[in-house]
């Protein structure tokens, strides 16, 4: 899998944070320093993401990719057995490592619907699709002068953006230049990524949880937006509903990047529902 680049700050019992598709350990900040005074934070840059080494997703098993990834980000750290969080399909990577090294998970904290849920997909997924299948094709003089390496280029991602997020408009100007530099780093990677868990009918059959979240026997918090335009509330209330140790949290005006669109009340939520799990 090459190199993996991580982001780790803060004191105190581990918390371990797995980005969504097509994104990077950078996107959680808006919520890192409010975490960082509480837990010792590990926030990886999951293969062909980020800053973490490109990486060849076609005919790969991504169940398996979880368990052998976060199984080394956990050796590596010297981690047994910690809370994972995740987004989206970095819910999913969670929830899979937790299905095959149930011991190895204390809690898991799923911020917006975990992929494997269902297989619509919302259009933007789609559009990123068109758009890496673009820069992948283009030759490293063309994505210097495309649009989106340039400065104007952020306003072209207001609209994917608006996939993930209830307030696009609020998004500070930094969160937008590290998402147009991951995609243009890693284009490529991206491709293969989504060509591999989409197809015109939505998400691969093979990434449904199903009947799996009955196996989830350990304390499982939902963190949903209202607004998130993956799927809706009744769907993440159903979810969390067969899960045995549920715990789900409703967060008004937020989208599917719930944590972006209101940081201070999910961290609320994350610190609350470690600090129960702990008996704290």
């Amino acid at each position: 899998m090459g190199s993996t680049e991580m982001i780790e700050v803060g004191e105190g019992p581990p918390l371990v944070l797995i980005h969504g598709g097509l994104g990077e350990a950078g996107g959680w900040a808006p919520i890192l320093t409010l975490l960082a005074d509480h837990f010792h934070l590990y926030a990886p840059d999951r293969p062909g993401h980020g800053l973490s080494d490109p990486f060849d997703y076609r005919g790969v098993d991504l169940f398996e990719l979880s368990a052998t990834f976060l199984g080394d980000v956990l050796d590596n750290c010297g981690l047994r057995t910690v809370p994972l969080m995740g987004c989206s399909m970095g819910g999913l990577s969670a929830i899979a490592f937790y299905l095959r090294h149930p011991d190895r998970v204390s809690q898991l904290i799923l911020p917006g619907m975990p992929a494997g849920l269902q297989r619509a997909v919302p259009p933007g997924i789609y559009q990123a699709q068109k758009l890496m299948h673009q820069l992948s094709t283009s030759s490293p003089g063309a994505l210097i002068r495309s649009e989106l390496a340039q400065p104007a280029g952020r306003g072209r991602m207001i609209e994917p953006l608006s996939a993930l997020v209830a307030h696009p408009e609020r998004v500070a100007e930094e969160y937008l230049d590290c998402d147009r530099f991951n995609l243009l780093r890693n284009h490529r990677s991206f491709r293969w990524y989504l060509d591999g868990i989409v197809t015109e009918e939505g998400l691969l059959p093979s990434l449904l949880l199903d009947q799996r979240w009955a196996e989830l026997r350990v304390p499982t918090t939902f963190i949903w937006g209202e607004k998130d335009a993956f799927a809706t509330v009744d769907k993440g209330r159903a979810a969390a509903a067969r899960v045995p140790r549920n715990r789900f949290e409703l967060i008004p005006d937020a989208g599917h990047a719930v944590w972006v669109d209101e940081p201070d009340r999910v961290a609320a939520c994350i610190l609350d529902s470690l600090h129960m799990s702990r008996g704290g």
